[in-house]
């Protein structure tokens, strides 16, 4: 079984303990949510986007920031709206501990995570449409639902709440900040893609992004993967840069978060670096035993 609780310490290296607790809790429940479209459930469903939009209400709801998502009963009372399972109306318990984190003074981090997390569920069902075709996609085509099926958007908004990083909205809607976390996203994308080739030929999956890359540039596997490893670099270098950037805006124009934005860049970087190690020692993945005497890792195909 995955360590959720490692997952967690490495996520958030400097958060207390209850800050860990609420960052499981919501991993255990994204994973469990996630296998009910990607996984055979999701091939079950009789409508992906009535489970996708059900879903949505009630996350809004739990999380207190979508009144206009309410039902009516017959007697024309407002109620909650249900959630369509089980596993999504564990959310309830994993919303109320991050309001508690949130408090009263960033409602909009929890209008924004809602917002992230429809945006992830509408991905899911893109994602699920597309494997039921059974076409091959184009790498943009790939991309415009693996950026919202990844959930990163959403987990940058809860590690902002966890970590308690409060930054003047200036710095939150710059360029720099919101080409930071296209980055983390990536990143973690081509993460899992390298890693889960082997498993998802194994299985017969869909749409792994190796493949794709082949198809569209005309190379071998060795050639796909050198690419996605540059693209790897070139994340890195971005983020880096980008960091760099908003580092010294801020300098000039609110020389008291300084302290805020270097908290914020080093909870990022713990993103990408935390599922980079939770990947390598998941047995989903398999990839410990390859790994060599010097610290690298040589995988059979």
């Amino acid at each position: 079984m995955a360590d959720i609780g490692l997952f967690a310490a490495g996520l958030f290296p400097d958060a207390p303990y209850d800050a860990l607790e609420t960052a499981a809790f919501y991993n255990i429940w994204l994973f469990l949510w996630d296998d009910a479209i990607d996984g055979s459930g999701g091939r079950e469903l009789s409508d992906a986007d009535e489970y996708s939009r059900r879903s949505a209400a009630f996350v809004e709801h739990a999380l207190r920031c979508a009144d206009r998502f309410c039902f009516c009963s017959r007697d024309g009372r407002p109620h909650a709206p249900p959630a369509p399972t089980r596993t999504c109306a564990s959310f309830s318990d994993v919303a109320g501990r991050i309001r508690a984190a949130a408090g009263e003074r960033r409602p909009d981090d929890l209008v924004e995570l809602a917002g992230r997390l429809r945006e992830y569920m509408e991905g899911c069902v893109a994602e699920h449409r597309a494997r039921v075709t059974g076409a091959v996609p184009s790498v943009e085509e790939f991309y415009s639902w693996r950026l919202k099926t990844s959930s990163t958007e959403a987990f940058l908004v809860l590690t902002r709440i966890l970590n308690d990083i409060t930054l003047p909205h200036e710095i939150f809607r710059s360029k720099e900040h919101v080409e930071m976390g296209v980055c983390v996203n990536k990143l973690l994308i081509l993460i899992n893609e390298l890693f889960s080739l082997k498993k998802e030929l194994k299985d017969g999956a869909f749409g792994n992004l190796l493949p794709i890359t082949m198809r569209e540039l005309g190379t071998d596997l060795e050639g796909a993967v050198h690419h996605i490893i540059q693209d790897i670099d070139r994340c890195i270098q971005d983020y880096d840069r980008h960091a760099s950037t908003m580092r010294s805006a801020a300098a000039q124009r609110h020389p008291e978060s300084l302290g805020q934005v270097e908290k914020l860049i080093a909870a990022y970087q713990c993103i990408a670096t935390a599922v980079l190690n939770f990947s390598i020692n998941s047995p989903r993945y398999g990839l410990a035993k390859y790994r060599q005497a010097d610290g690298s890792f040589l995988v059979e195909l």
